[in-house]
């Protein structure tokens, strides 16, 4: 039997995965609800597509243009080839968790991980407040950045976090653009407005420390009071730590559990439906689950981890700089062109066409 631990995008997908091939399933959610509670903006590139079909029903917006607004009082706009989605993170996750269990998977709800014991895991039952000892061949841990299953596996490793803060409010915006925010205001990350429709948008930040302070003055800063508040989210963001591993023995753990997630956005929707294929195909095929994600996708968190470095060197004048050059024809045309889940074929691209590119990429290695 293999035991997936966590219901979220990661731990569905690989679920069903490996369910529609035949194997014995059991995925266990500590939650009473799927998709509940809700810790992210759920905006994707439109690169989810060629992973899964998403249905319009699962989609809140599309956006078709970024502006990226630096401590100056200039900012860029792009124009996306291709628009992203802002999903309904609820419905998207209740929609991988039904296929997981139409193709045969067992569905547990309220039953949290405590710990693995040799052949055996230890789950507890909330509602009936009862343990069960279940026997298991493979125990998967999807469980988030905290995951237990790393914990008591040995692969939690050193591990950052960022806090996020945001909020769904009512607020008047264009619902085709998405608002990002940087400079010294936004530490370690960045503020963001991502628009549900034209009247309510999904508000916040990132920061390793005092992001309470820096959520309240961004807040105050777009002019939004309480009253305008619907709800709050937060949550830990992990940093992909290319050190860290994902598999021991018979134990594996994928998405935010092992980090899989993009250090420049804090996103982890994508790479964790991709490295989830990954670990379902090395079960599959007997394949080396370390080597298959890596490859799937290791490239790729390693130069976003490279460029958050880079980004959180930057100055307020640095940020002013980035904006100006990135706002010339030939490097927008770039930047409108590939999307942030590929960034090792943006940044060749940007260095052929505006070698001034190179003053900034000097702080990745510094």
């Amino acid at each position: 039997m293999i035991s997936v631990i966590g219901a979220g995008p990661s731990g569905s997908y690989t679920a069903y995965l490996l369910a529609r091939k035949g194997y014995n399933v059991c995925l266990f959610e500590e939650h009473s609800k799927i998709g509940r509670p809700v810790h992210c903006t759920g905006l994707v590139t439109s690169s989810i597509c060629s992973i899964l079909k998403i249905k319009d029903s699962l989609i809140k917006n599309r956006i078709r243009r970024i502006r990226a607004y630096p401590p100056g009082k200039d900012f860029l706009e792009l124009n996306l080839r291709n628009p992203e989605l802002v999903l309904d993170r609820e419905k998207f996750d209740s929609y991988l968790c039904s296929k997981a269990v139409d193709a045969g998977a067992n569905l547990f709800l309220n039953h949290r991980f405590i710990a693995k014991e040799k052949n055996r895991i230890i789950i507890k039952d909330t509602e009936k407040k009862r343990i069960k000892r279940i026997e298991t061949d493979i125990l998967i841990g999807a469980d988030g950045h905290l995951s237990s299953v790393a914990k008591s596996s040995g692969l939690f490793g050193k591990r950052e976090f960022y806090i996020g803060l945001q909020a769904r409010v009512k607020l008047k915006t264009d619902p085709c653009c998405y608002k990002t925010f940087f400079g010294n205001g936004f530490p370690d990350f960045f503020g963001w407005v991502v628009p549900e429709n034209d009247s309510i948008a999904r508000v916040g930040l990132a920061a390793k420390r005092n992001s309470a302070l820096h959520f309240k003055d961004f807040m105050a800063s777009r002019k939004i009071k309480k009253e305008d508040i619907i709800e709050k989210q937060s949550g830990l963001i992990p940093v992909y730590n290319p050190k860290n591993r994902a598999q021991s023995d018979n134990v594996y753990i994928v998405g935010d559990a092992a980090l899989q997630v993009k250090a420049t956005t804090g996103g982890g929707i994508i790479p964790g439906l991709l490295a989830a294929k990954a670990l379902a195909n090395s079960i599959i095929k007997d394949k080396d689950y370390e080597k298959m994600w890596r490859n799937e996708i290791g490239k790729e968190l390693f130069i976003s981890l490279l460029i958050r470095k880079m980004l959180n060197k930057f100055s307020d004048e640095d940020y002013n700089k980035l904006i100006s050059l990135a706002g010339r024809d030939s490097v927008k045309d770039i930047l409108e062109n590939h999307d942030r889940d590929h960034p090792s074929r943006m940044l060749l691209d940007l260095v052929i066409k505006e070698p001034r590119f190179f003053y900034f990429l000097k702080l990745m290695v510094k």
